[in-house]
């Protein structure tokens, strides 16, 4: 079979196409069945256990909920985009308030975001949030310190 044969251009185009596809496939957004859901295997049983307790805490003394979700990656979207997919079938916070908020840890891609609901934007808007982030959360982070990092003071 010659380099030029239909049949030989098609099962190249093919694989090509396949491969492609494998590559640019969405990571799928988890179903939202917790407050901390880490697919990244970064915390123990008892590291989520207590991040969840002060999240729960949170949200019962501010009403405001928060999510936290550690993914491998986000690729081949940016953070901001899967962020986004994530909020829109989450839908954080109470109905008619929109006051919830998500952090995002993507932990191969060294990247994090707060996503924040409508109803949070006046509190904590996004130079609010990336300071928190470069600020309060990274430093604990570049020591492997994470659960300091999710301390939430930052949510108080």
């Amino acid at each position: 079979m010659s380099a030029t044969s239909p049949s030989w251009r098609f099962i190249l185009a093919a694989w090509l196409f396949l491969a492609s596809g494998f590559v640019l496939a969405e990571v799928a957004v988890p179903a939202l069945q917790a407050r901390v859901t880490d697919l990244s295997g970064t915390l123990s049983a008892q590291q989520s256990g207590d991040l969840e307790a002060m999240l729960r805490e949170f949200e019962a003394r501010k009403g405001s909920q928060i999510a936290v979700l550690l993914v491998p990656t986000t690729s081949p979207e940016t953070i901001e985009q899967y962020a986004m997919r994530v909020a829109e079938q989450w839908k954080l916070g109470r109905k008619g308030t929109d006051d919830g908020a998500l952090l995002l840890i993507a932990k191969q891609d060294r990247a994090m975001r707060i996503e924040v609901g409508y109803g949070l934007e006046g509190a904590l808007p996004d130079a609010v949030a990336k300071r928190i982030i470069s600020e309060t959360i990274t430093p604990y982070f570049k020591r492997s310190d994470f659960m300091a990092g999710y301390g939430l003071g930052w949510a108080r």
